[in-house]
């Protein structure tokens, strides 16, 4: 079935995802509806080239993710059919300590697609600990499995406008996590991380990056970086609400017993 090519400008009008992530939405939201039902075809890479004007390259690359994520198996000869409505990708994450939050950030591929001064909101400065208005550098990206994986989480960071010179060579740090370039480059120490996760519904930039329709589920956990100067950096991360799991582990201590008698 061709795909119009309204959608197609609809694409390359939203500018904050590559054209692949656009295609990848489409399609998935075609699965999810049931416009394309398990065992029916997809329209094929020529078709989707013309609709969407770009190269095979790129209709490829949406469809190797589809297929990443189980809901298509593509053989050659007789292209891309559905298997599955559901994604079968699952992603689990467990912390107990800043180290861990670090490994992760070695294990995992960060892509950063933006970064810009804004004034904060009033709703994002409350949870930032933060004034209404205040200027603060804000970065936008995706977290990944590996490069060329499955998008883990849709990161928004901030980080006090004080420190912009820093935040400004960012791109230029592959795997290193945020918080520790700028505790090192600072020279002020992180004390505590806060940590709040709650569920809400995907804006559409976030949605765009899971392929999933505006209004999906997800799991939200707002991580904030302080020091004794108050807050380094704070990271929204958005992660799909059906895919993934968050653990920790909590110690029980049990008191010293009192010897005195």
């Amino acid at each position: 079935m061709p795909i119009r090519n309204t959608k197609a400008k609809t694409a390359r009008a939203t500018v904050d995802a590559p054209l692949y992530a656009h295609i990848l939405s489409h399609l998935l939201r075609g699965i999810t509806t049931g416009r394309y039902p398990i065992g029916s075809l997809l329209p094929t890479e020529a078709e989707l080239s013309v609709e969407f004007s770009t190269s095979r390259h790129t209709v490829r690359e949406a469809l190797r993710r589809l297929a990443e994520q189980g809901f298509v198996r593509s053989r050659q000869g007789a292209g891309t059919s559905v298997v599955s409505a559901e994604s079968d990708a699952r992603y689990v994450q467990s912390f107990q300590s800043i180290s861990d939050l670090f490994q992760n950030s070695l294990d995992t591929h960060f892509v950063v697609h933006k970064i810009e001064a804004v004034a904060l909101e009033a709703d994002v400065a409350a949870r930032l600990d933060a004034k209404a208005g205040q200027k603060w550098q804000r970065v936008t990206g995706v977290r990944w499995t590996k490069p060329g994986g499955a998008p883990i989480s849709y990161v928004n960071s901030y980080v006090p406008g004080e420190y912009a010179k820093i935040v400004a060579g960012f791109p230029r740090h592959d795997r290193r996590p945020f918080y520790s370039i700028l505790e090192e480059q600072s020279g002020r120490a992180i004390d505590n991380v806060y940590q709040e996760i709650r569920a809400v519904r995907m804006p559409r930039d976030v949605a765009n990056c899971f392929g999933l329709e505006d209004g999906s589920l997800s799991l939200q956990l707002l991580r904030r970086y302080v020091t004794r100067g108050g807050t380094l950096i704070a990271s929204f991360n958005w992660h799909r609400g059906d895919q993934f799991t968050y653990r920790m582990k909590i110690d029980r201590q049990i008191p010293a017993r009192d010897e005195r008698g």
